[in-house]
């Protein structure tokens, strides 16, 4: 029995070790985009303050109505359809349109139009991620980067095979950490295992080794969150499936059916379907007992001929915005389906949940500091076991 488990954990030794190298640059990124990504509004705002912020309206300014806003983007606009109203406005802060090209228009030199909502005055325009744009598109060039290596379909599916993986890794690497059983030791197990969790700085190569293993034990549990919720975010199609094999889900976005042709002119315009929006919600409130508490956006999908209404409630876990949605038909108004994040669908709650703590959109500003270093962690981690491995290799060569 000792030479089979000492045999297993050989064989997860080299498995994690390979794990490691495989993974390491994806995780670098990942973790060093992502620790910046938490505070993606701040900084965008910081880079951007000519098109973000507003500072000409006084306290007692009211905002323009949202929709009249968008009237004045799609004036500006013609050869382009403002698809996304913001319905929440923040003072001090600009609002946010984005654009989609009308068919048989030219390609959008921007697709991202920033108003002042306090006088309809257009501050500036963006291609969203286009770093080609400098500085002005960094942050949106950093979330690209950050959940498909920029690379578009491909980079997120290779991200979630490597979220995968990731996520498979860490169970491995908690694994090792364990104390191999000893028949002579003179230490109880927790007592042996309590080394693990402890740095020794005496020399480079020690700090180095605890730093890789004590560091990925403290971070553990946060690791393996964000490794998972990874996974669900880049790969639902694998993902989803297998949450519904133990859980329920409500049908996504994606399981709407596409209409034959793009309905660019529906029957309702964008008061009318605000209005019937705003019906719609208070009467599922009324049915399953949350309450509505702010607006959140409301955006009109050409594809399937349907707008869709979101709204901050109670069923909301996030600190800002909310999720809780439904689904009308942009001609007749007629209630097409709902989403709600947590409450009506087991699998969805958990979902929410976990994709919510990696998106650092619940806990406050402590949560937020956490999850900045846990991601800084996720690149010092891999370092680590790079430097690990050429270490021992380098020992290897020279025997």
């Amino acid at each position: 029995m000792p030479r089979r488990n000492a045999s297993l954990r050989g064989w997860l030794v080299i498995a994690h070790r390979l794990a490691g190298l495989a993974l390491a640059a994806f995780l670098v990124v990942a973790g060093l985009t992502g620790s910046l990504l938490v505070w993606n509004t701040e900084l965008d705002a910081a880079l951007n303050p000519h098109w973000l912020r507003t500072t000409g309206s006084n306290a007692s300014a009211q905002p323009m109505d949202a929709l009249a806003l968008r009237d004045v983007v799609q004036a500006h606009n013609p050869h382009a359809l403002a698809v996304r109203v913001p319905l929440a406005q923040e003072p001090g802060h600009a609002m946010v349109f984005l654009l989609r090209p009308l068919p048989g228009k030219p390609p959008l030199e921007n697709d991202q139009v920033f108003v002042d909502p306090y006088s309809g005055r257009i501050l500036g325009e963006r291609r969203w991620g286009d770093i080609t744009q400098t500085w002005r598109n960094l942050m949106p060039f950093l979330y690209r980067l950050h959940y498909s290596l920029a690379l578009g379909a491909v980079g997120t599916w290779l991200l979630g095979v490597v979220s995968l993986l990731w996520m498979i890794d860490s169970v491995v690497g908690f694994f090792l950490t364990l104390p191999a059983s000893a028949k002579n030791a003179q230490r109880p197990w927790l007592g042996r295992w309590a080394r693990a969790w402890k740095l020794d700085m005496h020399s480079r190569w020690r700090a180095t080794f605890d730093l890789h293993r004590a560091g990925g034990l403290w971070l553990w549990p946060a690791l393996f969150v964000l490794a998972w919720s990874s996974f669900a975010l880049n790969l639902p199609q694998w993902h989803d499936p297998m949450v519904r094999a133990f859980s329920t889900q409500q049908p996504g976005t994606a399981d709407l059916p596409r209409r034959a042709k793009p309905l660019w002119q529906p029957a309702l315009d964008w008061q009318a379907a605000h209005l019937r929006a705003r019906e719609l919600m208070q009467e599922q409130a009324a049915l399953r007992g949350f309450t509505v508490l702010a607006e959140s956006s409301l955006a009109y999908d050409p594809s399937r001929g349907l707008y869709r209404y979101d709204v901050r409630s109670s069923l909301d876990i996030k600190d800002r915005g909310g999720s809780t949605r439904l689904f009308l038909d942009g001609d007749s108004g007629v209630l097409v389906a709902t989403w709600f994040p947590t409450g009506a669908a087991g699998g969805d709650t958990f979902i929410t949940w976990i994709s919510t703590l990696h998106m650092a959109s619940v806990g406050g500003l402590a949560y937020r500091v956490a999850i900045t270093l846990a991601g800084a962690g996720v690149a010092v981690l891999s370092v680590t076991g790079v430097l690990i491995w050429l270490r021992k290799r380098r020992a290897r060569h020279k025997q």
